[in-house]
């Protein structure tokens, strides 16, 4: 588990580094998930070397969210009287968070159904019964059961 703790932490310091010594305007962190996702989707990383704290990480993902609940409480001087913008802007990207997500699943639903079909048809042709086979066999004693069933 260290090991793969490791991993994560030096693809965290990796995206870090690469946004101070380039200046990025992304954060080092969003940098760092993106390589893991490269890194994952390359097959460079396995996911069997970062499964365990990957789970643990997200099955405490709430108590990472503390200290910024904190801070925002001791902020709360800063934030009176500018509640209604605050909720404007939570409703505003949540609406826009729901339609992003959702056109992203309906495309990745849709390119995974052309991508399920083709495999389909490939596998219907190859698996055609050629009379005299043993799959031919096995499909008739099948249909012979279901027939005595009936």
């Amino acid at each position: 588990m260290l090991k793969e703790f490791s991993i994560i932490l030096s693809i965290y310091f990796l995206g870090e580094l690469l946004q101070k010594t380039f200046s990025l305007p992304v954060p080092g962190n969003v940098i760092g998930m993106l390589l893991l996702f490269f890194g994952l989707y390359a097959g460079i990383i396995k996911l069997e070397m970062i499964g365990k704290v990957s789970d643990f990480l997200l099955d405490n993902l709430a108590f990472f969210f503390l200290p910024a609940g904190v801070s925002l409480i001791t902020c709360f001087a800063l934030l009176e009287g500018k509640w209604t913008e605050i909720l404007e802007i939570s409703v505003l990207s949540t609406v826009i968070i729901l339609a992003v997500t959702g056109l992203t699943v309906q495309l990745v639903k849709k390119f995974l159904g052309r991508k399920t079909e083709g495999a389909e048809s490939r596998e219907e042709s190859e698996s055609k019964v050629v009379p005299g086979t043993i799959s031919s066999i096995k499909t008739q004693a099948s249909e012979l059961k279901v027939e005595q069933v009936n």
